[in-house]
């Protein structure tokens, strides 16, 4: 009888990360390294001094109530729900993760990276305190009312037109998207380049 190895599971030894087990991946800044860890879920109310850095595991789901002090790095993780309420001081990179929906209600201090995800609505009247990068995913629209506080990175999407009311303080980066509907009012701090 032959297995194919592709069906197999990546981590065979996957498990929920325990409070003592995450005191061993914890460095002296707060710091909770977990890449490439088997760890799958992490407790409700986890708060973390430090950055969260999960990229690469099989972690599905944020906790709910998860506070960071730092950044969020969930880089091709297996990552496909972020609860409500998190709250993430730094930024938060999700390259590459297969997260299917941004909820109104998550506050992050620093750009958002979804490249690459499978993304398909943003919240109306999203505030994002830096760059936003929706390159790759299967947005069609951006929310009304959003505002970049840093630069806007559409390419490879599906967004064809833009919110009738934009801010974008930095630059709006096309990388080939044909663009059929400006807004009626954009505010836009840097240039738009295709």
């Amino acid at each position: 009888m032959a297995i194919s190895l592709s069906l197999l599971p990546v981590h065979s030894n996957a498990e929920p990360l325990s409070y003592y087990q995450m005191l061993n991946h914890l460095d002296n800044y707060g710091n909770l390294d977990l890449r490439n860890k088997p760890y799958t879920s992490l407790q409700d109310g986890l708060e973390v001094e430090g950055n969260l850095l999960i990229a690469r595991s099989p972690i599905q789901r944020l906790p709910r109530g998860l506070k960071i002090q730092g950044s969020l790095d969930a880089s091709n993780s297996a990552l496909t729900t972020i609860m409500p309420g998190t709250y993430i001081r730094g930024y938060a990179n999700f390259l590459g993760a297969p997260l299917t929906n941004w909820p109104t209600g998550v506050r992050v201090g620093g750009y958002i990276n979804l490249t690459d995800t499978l993304v398909e609505n943003l919240p109306a009247q999203l505030k994002v305190n830096g760059d936003l990068s929706v390159m790759r995913t299967p947005l069609e629209t951006l929310p009304e009312g959003l505002i970049v506080e840093g630069d806007l990175y559409i390419g490879g999407s599906k967004i064809t037109s833009l919110p009738d009311v934009l801010t974008v303080e930095g630059n709006i980066f096309l990388g080939g998207n044909q663009i059929q509907k400006w807004p009626g009012q954009l505010n836009l701090g840097g240039a738009v380049a295709r």
